[in-house]
């Protein structure tokens, strides 16, 4: 029964809707009064007549139960056969002409793109009668499809569903412009149809793209006349001024050129401290409800012994840009390099994603009767209409959640001059990039991480052009001087005082040997720092390892970010104890994603994860000199990342990540070995898993060519450690090379593991000892444990 204080116009469309879809919904009176309230607003406008609402209304079931999923989905495999990838608007029209069964919209569609015509064979929607019937089913069972796994009372379920029917049924009674113009004061001063027109029209300072893209090469040049502090300073001022300019949304662009001279442990040092300032050189205080810094700091107290809390500061919360993606630059008459050859250059960028307050209006209804109550990701705020009729509810009648960013993205989509060519995505498909000109960096970042009309700043740039794809070019020169200890009150911020703790060396800690019976290749069950202190000072040659990945694998869970750098640091603290001077710790880790946890603990907290950049300032602060970095090209995935389901447009755009850090740190001190190493290391990852099985035991090897980096280099009968040695793939190959060994391991299971592959190999090193033997090796014995000294 329909409540008598409805109004004629709210009881006719009720009674309209009812009819049309065979059901006895009872709008609750909030509903009614804001259908009311609407209608009324948008007097003077004519309504639409019953035939065109029900052909509406029909649309709209599909469109909320996903009625035609299915059918969009049988086209777009069709297209794909042919290699065509719809972007997201040509999803959104196809979806849209299936959802009214417009077949006349469909062919007029077709013929403005580059599908072929016989594609219309696939139009095949789903029938008002299948829609209405499908929509009581759903009624009757709650369940809109088989992933929905909600649970709530059948009868709330019900309400929701027509509640957000009807509300959308409202809404689409008249054109949109009435109701735009109803619930948007300013679409009354000047209507403009496109929504991101009236975003630029309404909300230009939110949108602005004054300064949308900065690209700085830091080459030869630049650092000429400057120290390393100086640059360095120069550098983090630089950054920091940047992210007060930049546009929100947009890209920042550092190209490093590779120097070894005049510039402390060249361009790799420089990755480092620039990817750490640019990350995290603000210090804000955030929200509550947001930010959780007492959380935050009793996670951290527990994990790590004698933390001040007082200096750590955990009240202050250290954002910046985001760290996006490090591309590796191979020029051309470099392609093939050589052990001791110059690197390439390196490409990094950055987003800016800075929190931002003003309201934007809802883009289905226009109401900014918005909730800005969560971030899909860390400093883009999303906003959740609240708009009872607004076209966009959810089937259960959730508000339309959107970002401005999203917003932004799906603009670009739309622009056929914004659109990248196929070429220039093939090229940065992958983030090791052979025969780079000097040309193709700043085509490539116009192109991908700009939109036409943009200005875009190139800070010390080659090219002197005022104009390219439609963008404005601005040029500026780079001055590394004027800025003093930019970087040193950074390192002193609260910010490292809470990881930057030495551990203290339990007394009497003895390590636990697990016995074997391979000659020259020590196990041990326990925690690496314990395992190092009872060891020998400087007993060791040299040291490779691939530590746990911060909680990217089961075995590796910490409560935070800070307290895995805790424990890096003081393993690393304690390999530079137990190796001789001059010797070398290689050290491979990757910056893949993961959320850091020390400011939210949800999914939007995840991000790319900078776990090289804090390992060289940890090995730094511990002694160790950064003689470079080895990128362990891993080869193409599989999975086409960059191409983004279709969308050619700006943003969207992504490289494959294929290779990783092995960091080449050495300990000060004189060697009487001149070791040199590959700037590229093409190495295919190990496969470890066949049919769903994984049949080497261990979820995270690497092959042993990242060990044989240092392990060919080394005389026979000397020692290499792996104090992350998992299944031992260091010692297994330090032992077909004719090294000794020690290998530590946390996990019991994997130290099996180890004992049990090396045992297995063990027959054929002992097979070719006598060819060693005539061949005059020396046999080399160092006493390393207090327990051979005898």
């Amino acid at each position: 029964m329909m409540r008598k204080t409805a109004t004629a116009d709210a009881q006719n469309l009720l009674r309209h809707f009812n009819v049309t879809l065979g059901v006895d919904f009872d709008a609750p009176s909030d509903l009614l009064d804001a259908a009311q309230a609407a209608l009324e607003g948008c007097k003077g406008w004519r309504m639409y007549d019953e035939e065109e609402r029900c052909r509406r209304l029909i649309a709209l079931v599909n469109a909320k139960l996903k009625l035609n999923k299915d059918r969009l989905q049988a086209f777009l495999d069709a297209v794909a056969r042919d290699r065509i990838f719809p972007n997201y608007h040509d999803k959104i029209e196809i979806l849209d002409c299936l959802d009214y069964a417009d077949e006349q919209r469909f062919q007029r569609w077709l013929k403005t793109t580059r599908y072929k015509q016989d594609l219309f064979s696939h139009f095949d929607p789903v029938s008002p009668a299948e829609s209405v019937q499908r929509l009581r089913d759903m009624l009757s069972t709650g369940k809109v499809n088989r992933s929905d796994a909600r649970v709530c009372p059948l009868s709330e379920r019900q309400t929701e569903i027509l509640r957000s029917l009807f509300g959308s049924y409202v809404f689409h009674a008249f054109p949109a412009e009435a109701m735009h113009r109803y619930f948007n004061a300013d679409c009354k001063r000047g209507y403009h149809e496109d929504f991101y027109r009236h975003l630029l029209a309404y909300r230009a300072s939110a949108l602005h793209r004054d300064c949308a893209l900065v690209y700085l090469r830091v080459t030869h040049e630049a650092i000429q006349g400057s120290t390393a502090d100086e640059l360095r300073d120069a550098l983090c001022v630089f950054i920091r001024n940047t992210y007060e300019r930049l546009s929100n949304h947009c890209v920042l662009a550092i190209q490093i050129a590779p120097f070894r001279e005049g510039i402390e442990d060249g361009q790799w040092r420089l990755f480092s401290d620039l990817v750490l300032y640019a990350e995290k050189h603000r210090e804000v205080r955030l929200k509550a409800g947001y930010f959780h810094p007492r959380d935050v700091k009793a996670a951290t107290a527990a994990h790590i012994p004698g933390l001040d809390t007082v200096q750590a500061r955990f009240d202050l919360a250290n954002e910046g840009f985001f760290f996006r993606d490090c591309f590796i630059l191979m020029p051309p008459d470099n392609y093939g390099l050589e052990p001791g050859d110059p690197p390439g250059d390196l490409l990094l960028l950055f987003d800016k994603n800075e929190r931002d307050e003003t309201v934007i209006p809802c883009p289905g209804c226009r109401g900014t009767n918005v909730a800005g109550n969560s971030y899909p990701t860390l400093g883009v705020r999303s906003w959740e209409c609240r708009n009872p009729i607004c076209p966009e509810r959810s089937a259960f009648d959730r508000g339309n959640r959107y970002s401005l960013s999203s917003i932004i993205k799906q603009e670009a989509i739309k622009s056929e001059a914004d659109q990248v060519p196929e070429w220039s995505l093939k090229r940065w498909k992958l983030d090791v990039v052979h025969g780079v000109a000097t040309a193709y960096v700043p085509d490539m970042l116009v192109r991908h991480y700009s939109l036409h009309g943009d200005t875009v700043v190139f800070v010390n740039g080659a090219q002197r052009t005022e104009e390219m794809h439609g963008r404005r070019i601005v040029h500026e020169p780079f001055e590394p001087k004027g800025a003093k200890e930019a970087y040193a009150q950074f390192q002193a911020s609260a910010f490292f005082k809470r990881f930057v703790i030495d551990r203290k060396q339990q007394a009497n800690a003895a390590p636990v040997r697990v016995p074997h019976r391979v000659k020259d290749a020590v196990v041990y069950n326990g925690d690496c720092f314990e395992v190092l202190s009872s060891l020998e000072e400087s007993c060791v040659d040299g040291a490779v390892t691939s530590p746990p990945y911060y909680n990217a694998r089961s075995y590796s869970t910490w409560p935070n970010i800070y307290c895995y750098l805790y424990d890096m640091y003081n393993s690393a603290r304690a390999v530079f104890r137990a190796l001789k001077p001059g010797s070398y710790y290689v050290f491979n880790i990757f910056d893949y994603f993961d959320n850091e946890n020390t400011i939210v603990f949800s999914a939007m907290g995840k991000k790319r994860m900078i776990l090289g950049a804090y390992i060289i300032n940890l090995f730094r602060r511990i002694g160790f000199e950064l003689q470079g970095n080895v990128a362990w090209y891993k080869g193409e995935i599989e999975g086409k990342r960059n191409y983004n389901q279709g969308n050619r447009s700006p943003y969207y755009q992504a490289p494959l990540n294929c290779w990783e850090h092995c960091f080449l740190f050495r300990k000060p001190g004189v060697s009487a070995d001149a070791y040199r190493f590959p700037v590229i290391l093409d190495a295919k990852p190990v496969y470890k898993m066949v049919r769903g099985e994984n049949i080497l035991g261990h979820t995270a090897p690497f092959p042993p060519a990242v060990p044989e980096l240092l392990i060919r280099q080394m005389h026979k009968g000397e020692c290499v450690l792996d104090p992350f040695s998992g299944s031992m793939t260091t010692g297994r190959t330090a032992h077909r090379h004719g090294l000794r060994s020690i290998s530590i391991e946390m996990q019991s299971e994997y130290c099996d593991l180890g004992i049990k592959l090396l045992s297995g190999e063990n027959l054929k090193v002992r097979s070719n000892a006598n060819g060693r033997a005539r061949n005059g090796d020396a046999k080399h014995e160092y006493p390393l444990f207090p327990d051979e000294l005898g």
